[in-house]
């Protein structure tokens, strides 16, 4: 998801606490007499809530499938929130003048959504999926747990997930497009990985100290996984950058200290120093950052030697591509023998798909 405009102002859970902030600024003192006379809690933060990996195994048993194979295909996709590719309702109005509806009017459409990327999966050949803007319980899509039924309905046997932020928000009043009342605001949202290889350990990472916002609702965190791939071990990084340079400093950290090679790769709203000479209006995004990523000699960044103006490598925004946001990056460990966007309008941002050999294969 882009960094700016109005849909990020809805959709972006910082956003939404920015504002609830503002409302709980003028009734703390009220609202705590409040829950303190009723007996009830009005917030939860997140300093009480577990943001630890969770790891699972669904039993598909489609890794035996893949035990001869050297190659492995990895997508990233972004899921955003499965509300789909719009940035605006079908009936022509904004998000902004629906306040936080999200598009979502049923379980049934979110189903469908994660059903049509499980399929895309599969049509793909994917070993290991990355996955962003993933929900494990929000109210928007229904409590619906994406990664574990993304992994089952996919054909993949093991999956992670890490939440970024979790909040609950009671009492809450809010009315739905469809004519449905919203009585509590709570969100558990994060980033995943599927695999049909072993993930054999995970964590989930913050990117750095936590601020008031934080505190309150979570922040910017990455999950990270080990896997077993065919008797080798890689750990494979699935996140969702801020487009500045402290994110890509840290991946560095990362592929250091691994002890192993590294995929990392999502919605990384980065820009080649080409990319912004293109088009200036990506200034918001530090070219700088990927400057970082390429001078540290660690990575493979495949986009490097594309041209900015080739559109068919734009994965942002899926109804009005105009840039680059999300990527596959490699250590060196890995040599890349494909790299393409999927031509799928699944949500607004198309999937990235890189196939990588092991150079010791070669």
């Amino acid at each position: 998801m882009k960094k700016k405009g109005l849909h990020k102002k809805l959709i972006n859970p910082r956003a939404i606490m920015l504002d609830v902030m503002a409302k709980l600024a003028l009734l703390a003192m009220g609202a705590a007499f409040i829950a303190a006379s009723a007996g009830c809690a009005v917030v939860f933060n997140a300093m009480s809530r577990d943001f630890s990996a969770e790891t699972g195994y669904v039993g598909t048993s489609a890794q035996q499938q893949y035990e001869n194979s050297n190659e492995i295909k990895i997508i990233s996709a972004n899921l955003a929130h499965c509300r789909g590719p719009y940035d605006f309702y079908g009936d022509g109005r904004h998000l902004d003048e629906l306040d936080m509806d999200l598009t979502i009017n049923s379980p049934e459409q979110v189903y469908k959504c994660l059903d049509d990327f499980a399929e895309m999966f599969m049509r793909e050949d994917a070993d290991i999926v990355l996955l962003q803007e993933a929900d494990k319980n929000a109210v928007w899509s229904y409590g619906i747990d994406f990664v574990p039924y993304l992994a089952q309905k996919a054909g993949m046997d093991y999956y992670a997930y890490g939440s970024k932020y979790d909040f609950v928000w009671w009492p809450y009043e809010h009315q739905r497009a469809n004519g449905q009342w919203i009585d509590t605001l709570y969100f558990d949202i994060g980033n995943g990985i599927i695999s049909k290889y072993p993930i054999l350990t995970a964590g989930n990472k913050p990117f750095g100290e936590q601020d008031f916002v934080g505190w309150i609702a979570g922040e910017e965190r990455y999950i990270d996984a080990r896997i077993s791939i065919n008797g080798r071990q890689a750990r494979f990084i699935s996140t969702h950058f801020g487009a500045g340079e402290i994110e890509s400093r840290l991946m560095i950290e990362e592929a250091k200290k691994a002890g192993m090679p590294l995929v990392f790769g999502g919605t990384l709203h980065l820009v080649t120093p080409a990319a912004l000479e293109a088009n200036p209006s990506l200034s918001w995004c530090s070219a700088n950052a990927m400057r970082i990523l390429d001078d540290s000699g660690l990575f493979s960044i495949y986009m490097l030697g594309i041209d900015p103006l080739d559109r068919t490598y734009y994965t942002s925004d899926t109804q009005n591509l105009y840039w680059t946001a999300d990527y596959i990056i490699p250590t060196n460990d890995f040599a890349i023998t494909d790299y393409h966007v999927i031509d799928a309008e699944l949500s607004d941002h198309k999937p990235v798909s890189a196939t990588l050999v092991f150079n010791e294969l070669k």
